[in-house]
């Protein structure tokens, strides 16, 4: 492993997959897949949301990891000079999550993202990069080629959808500049390693139920949510990129709207799943996680799939299975970042 130190890198990039937020959820799972394929892979990570310890990754002898910033990195002269492709996961995420960040959240996703870009134009390296469904800024379904709005309230929810949309006109209007890139929305994706310190729902009934706590449900607990597998996810990645940047289509709906149910019927399914003795409560969000946190524009959120489907995918994991496997992974753990401050 390479630490975050002053000295100039010098790091071997020719043939390698580069995963920005690589120790993150999402990053560290798309990680696993190229390493699994046999693939070189690169992770550039702060670990600022991380959610594995570097050491299995750092015995790897195909995997370097970088503890540092995407900036820093930048900065110490790191480049993609021969790399095969860059999937730029590295994000402040979860609704909690970015709350401490609030009035630099936007400078810092928007910054990564253009110093990613114009490295990938220089080093003619396709790149995906992740968006998210907040971008719509409203309730139902949603769609590809549909507006997207923005709220009259600048929380700092709003702060992270507005700053993934500009990342979104970076990476779309950088095509004319020679970009090869597809940008992924996500609807809800979840899975094993998820953190509940971001104040995403999964992991957060998870373990409240396997711990006996209360399971909280905020607002009505009728927002409807369809949830999506982390695998699904990165299976569209290492099977779909390709053909999706060839197809010419940007933007990509990466979901699973068979999945979709309410918060309160989701909190239900957990505690019937994990067989807990926790009752089901309603609380209030503001008293958890702070002033700050204000609930999703969409009370639906539901993707409508039409340019991944049209290269090959399409979600395979249905919610109970994704639940159990969940399950499964923090029966016997604890959340990696529950410690961390």
């Amino acid at each position: 492993m390479a630490n975050a130190t002053s000295e100039t890198l010098d790091i071997e990039t020719q043939g390698a997959v580069i995963v920005t937020g690589g120790m993150g959820f999402i990053g560290s799972f798309v990680a696993d897949a190229y390493l699994e394929a046999g693939k070189k892979v690169v992770i550039i990570d702060s670990l600022v949301s991380s959610v594995l310890s570097t050491v299995p990754y750092d015995a790897n002898p195909n995997c370097t990891v970088l503890t540092m910033s995407v900036e820093e990195f930048f900065a110490r002269g790191g480049g993609f000079a021969g790399a095969e492709r860059v999937v730029h996961a590295a994000s402040l995420v979860g609704p909690a999550g970015i709350l401490k960040f609030a009035g630099r959240l936007g400078h810092d996703i928007v910054h990564a993202c253009q110093l990613v870009v114009e490295e990938c134009i220089a080093a003619d390296v396709p790149m995906v990069d992740f968006s998210s469904a907040e971008v719509y800024g409203r309730s139902g379904d949603l769609a590809e080629v549909d507006t997207i709005e923005v709220p009259v309230d600048y929380s700092v929810r709003i702060e992270y959808a507005i700053a993934k949309c500009l990342t979104e006109a970076i990476v779309a209007n950088s095509k004319h500049r020679g970009l090869k890139a597809i940008v992924i929305r996500p609807f809800n994706v979840t899975g094993p390693r998820q953190s509940e310190m971001g104040g995403f729902v999964v992991p957060t009934f998870v373990q409240q139920a396997l711990q006996g706590d209360d399971i909280t449900v905020f607002a009505t607990g009728e927002q409807l949510r369809s949830f999506l597998s982390v695998s699904d996810l990165v299976r569209f990645i290492t099977e779909h990129m390709d053909d999706a940047i060839a197809s010419g289509q940007m933007i990509y709906n990466i979901g699973n709207p068979d999945n979709e149910i309410t918060v309160r019927g989701l909190a239900d399914m957990v505690k019937t799943m994990a067989k807990s003795d926790s009752e089901v409560i309603y609380a209030d969000a503001k008293k958890i996680h702070g002033e700050l946190y204000e609930e999703a524009e969409s009370f639906q959120k539901n993707p409508v799939l039409v340019n991944a489907p049209a290269v090959g995918w399409k979600p395979q994991i249905g919610l109970r299975e994704l639940i159990l496997e969940t399950i499964d992974y923090y029966r016997p753990i604890v959340d990696a970042r529950k410690n961390v401050a």
